[in-house]
């Protein structure tokens, strides 16, 4: 028996309205358009991620991808470089409503590579407190101002640039 709206009890199960708008983020069975992402942030969260999204895809041979990466990051843009062949990308933009972040996978040589000393403490907490996964560190950032899109920006300069000398080496 199930109570009903009016406070009578019934035989028939009643099932409760969706009640919750789900973010086209959330949506595993419609793939949403760039757009749709970008309207499902605040408008706080907005600026950083068209920041960072626009300068991903200036560096010349990256190119983004939109695709389904299942809890937690659900619907995310993948950033890779056309040379690259690895299952892992430059890049991840996980555009969540309300809490909007940058992934970037990186080797325990490539975070060798980095000033640390240089760096700022936002960065280098995200360097730290990284969980590490078969010996790569994903490292994630909550940009909130353009300073830190900067700032992250620098740090996938340095991946890339690493990455390709170890590319040219290797030929």
């Amino acid at each position: 028996m199930t109570q009903t709206n009016a406070g009578s009890t019934s035989g028939v199960c009643a099932v409760p309205p969706v009640s919750k708008t789900r973010f086209a983020w959330e949506d595993k069975f419609r793939t949403p358009t760039p757009e749709d992402l970008v309207q499902g942030l605040n408008k706080h969260g907005e600026t950083p991620v068209v920041d960072v999204r626009d300068r991903l895809l200036a560096i010349e041979g990256v190119s983004e991808e939109l695709s389904w990466h299942g809890v937690p990051w659900r619907w995310t843009f993948a950033y890779r470089t056309e040379d690259d062949d690895s299952a892992r990308a430059l890049a991840y933009l996980v555009p969540q409503p309300g809490k909007a972040r940058l992934a970037i996978p990186m080797t325990q040589p490539q975070i060798a590579a980095l000033p640390l000393r240089k760096l700022s403490k936002f960065i280098r907490d995200g360097l730290l407190h990284a969980p590490e996964v078969g010996g790569v560190r994903w490292v994630q950032w909550e940009p909130t101002a353009r300073s830190q899109c900067d700032e992250i920006m620098k740090i996938v300069e340095i991946k890339l640039q690493i990455s390709r000398q170890a590319e040219t080496a290797a030929t």
